[in-house]
């Protein structure tokens, strides 16, 4: 677990509510008045054509860090959804690097810069910190045992600190903010924080397309996807990701879009979640 910090995984904070520590309510500067964590998570299932019900490998991974890179009022927040053979390896090693290499990243930026706190540093310095802490995971994963040949896994990340949201996206996985309705309207309406890589978006296209990839868009019989061949091979169906090696050649990387925005009292709830959910649930629902 980074420097002091409460290593929340999935899996432990599944189906209840957990706070940092455990069940005691944090207050968050600029935020609500407190805080909470939760969790789900669940395997896949499918039924042949046969009419027989197979259970699939839970490939997904996430967790919660607070406090963060010495910053008692930072939490992390991050989801990874494996794919391939070995997606869920891939997954299990990208829960631990990511949020290591961001704290490390943060940590020597802010030494350099001569801050005395990480909470003083800029959007700018945070979301190149968050870029470095994807493609340095990327690197370190292909120079493991872990399989990543074929196998990889989406990243999706918020770090809220210093009245901020920042956020880094690899993949299709999305985070999604609930703010207040303005003028006095009654309910909460979700923003997304993130925007869904797919090989079919036309800047992703175009990017992939200018690396020698053949990129197929959606259609009836499925999602947009980016093939390893020409003449077919493996698909993906997005254009970034953690391991893939199969598809750096042609243009998938690890290297997220990023972004910034203010952290408001009128923000209620942040959701970061797998394409499990947003295949079946718009945004804005």
């Amino acid at each position: 677990a980074p420097i002091g910090a409460r290593f929340y995984r999935s899996e432990e904070i599944s189906g209840s509510w957990a706070l940092a520590p455990r069940g005691v309510s944090r207050s968050l500067p600029d935020a609500a008045e407190t805080a909470a964590i939760g969790s789900i998570t669940s395997h896949g299932s499918k039924w042949d054509s046969k009419g027989k019900h197979h259970t699939e490998i839970n490939q997904d991974r996430g967790c919660v860090v607070t406090p963060f890179a010495g910053d008692e009022t930072a939490l992390l927040a991050c989801v990874f959804d494996g794919h391939g053979p070995q997606g869920e390896q891939v997954s299990e090693y990208i829960v631990a690097e990511v949020p290591k290499l961001l704290e490390e990243s943060l940590l020597e930026r802010a030494k350099a810069e001569g801050l005395s706190s990480t909470a003083l540093l800029s959007d700018e310095a945070v979301e190149a910190a968050l870029s470095h802490a994807f493609v340095t995971a990327d690197i370190n994963l292909r120079e493991s045992k872990v399989p990543s040949y074929k196998s990889g896994t989406t990243a999706v990340v918020a770090l809220v600190r210093a009245g901020r949201i920042h956020t880094a996206n690899a993949g299709d996985s999305r985070a999604v903010i609930g703010q207040s309705s303005k003028r006095g309207a009654s309910g909460v309406r979700a923003v997304a924080l993130t925007e869904d890589q797919k090989p079919d978006s036309p800047d992703e296209m175009a990017r992939l397309r200018a690396a020698g990839a053949t990129v197929t868009a959606a259609s009836k019989f499925g999602p947009g996807r980016v093939w390893s061949s020409p003449t077919g091979g493996c698909g993906l169906a997005m254009s970034r990701s953690i391991g893939d090696d199969i598809f750096t050649r042609i243009g998938v990387c690890a290297t997220p879009v990023t972004s910034s925005c203010a952290l408001l009292p009128s923000h209620k709830w942040l959701v970061l979640a797998s394409d499990g959910v947003w295949e079946f649930l718009e945004t804005e629902r």
